[in-house]
């Protein structure tokens, strides 16, 4: 054993299994699959299942477990009620299955920003199909995280947005350099217009990333865009829990305001912040004028914060 293996041993792994069907054996495939996915929720460290069925009138169904070890995947590939499973299912299938174990690098995940403009009247299905496609390629590459679409939206955005998170950098630049990707931008015909934009910054998705050729949002803007929205949160939360829980320990009451204002600042509060700060926020933004507003816009919303809020906490409550 080499000293690297202990650390892989513990990064979170994946299996990808393709299972190619005998025609008419889908409807008992999707029970035993039901099996299967009760049986490895039984075992250590398992994270979920995501079943692929196949596209364009194939049979090759693709199914991906996520543990939070390599260790945790191999008890479950080489335990006894797995075992039983796959020998029980042999006949639904016309081929051995395949399975490919992939082990995360310890690096930061990255998130893949896709734009894209609207299909053509009456290519919105053929554009649907395309995008299955290319999420199920995505999935059987090493690092592979997690694909989410958000289609437009009336009055809003018009554009369909689509987020693909890997494990690392290196990951995905595997994806994107990648041949089964050039060959289905290639298959893509009309879908051309889109942009790409990678994310990989200390505060998620809250802040834009900046286009290609565009220099990034810089830290004490995005640190001061975080202040503006975490200080009133704070002290609104500070006043709830000491009125709603007077006698609580401070142990107890720190944990719940924390907890609380994550999830507000995350779906909430940073949101609104973020929209109301657009200008001064954009990625790329450089003058002189726009960052004075800027800083002159979050400076007096946090003034009017603090003096509401001194005003608040002597004369109607009694707090420090």
């Amino acid at each position: 054993m080499t000293g690297s293996e202990p650390s892989v041993h513990r990064r979170p792994a994946t299996v990808v299994v393709t299972h190619v069907l005998r025609p008419g054996a889908e409807h008992r495939f999707r029970r035993w699959q039901r099996e299967v996915d009760s049986a490895a929720a039984a075992f250590a460290g398992y994270g979920g299942t995501e079943v692929s069925p196949p596209r364009g009138g194939g049979r090759e169904w693709s199914v991906v477990y996520r543990f939070d070890s390599l260790d945790h995947l191999r008890a479950w590939l080489d335990s006894a009620p797995r075992r039983a499973l796959v020998e029980r299912a042999a006949p639904l299938f016309s081929d051995p299955p395949s399975q490919s174990v992939l082990v995360e690098n310890g690096d930061d995940p990255v998130t893949l920003v896709v734009t894209h403009r609207p299909p053509a009247p009456g290519r919105e299905f053929e554009f649907l199909a395309w995008q299955r496609r290319i999420t199920d390629a995505e999935k059987r590459f090493p690092g592979f995280r997690s694909s989410q679409w958000h289609p437009p939206i009336p009055g809003v955005q018009d554009d369909w947005t689509i987020l693909v998170t890997f494990a690392s950098r290196a990951h995905l630049d595997r994806w994107l350099d990648s041949s089964e990707r050039a060959a289905l931008l290639a298959e893509g015909a009309g879908f051309e217009d889109f942009t790409v934009r990678p994310i990989s910054n200390p505060y998620g998705s809250w802040f834009a990333a900046p286009a290609a050729g565009d220099r990034p949002v810089p830290s004490w803007k995005t640190a001061l865009a975080v202040l503006v929205g975490l200080y009133p949160l704070v002290v609104v939360l500070t006043i709830t829990i000491d009125e709603l829980w007077p006698g609580g320990p401070l142990w107890a009451s720190l944990l719940v305001g924390n907890v609380a204002s994550v999830c507000l600042l995350t779906w909430g509060v940073m949101p609104v912040v973020t929209r109301a700060l657009r200008f001064w926020l954009q990625p790329g933004t450089d003058s002189r004028r726009i960052d004075t507003v800027g800083l002159a816009v979050s400076v007096a919303v946090l003034t009017v914060a603090a003096v509401g809020f001194w005003l608040a906490t002597t004369v109607v409550w009694d707090l420090p």
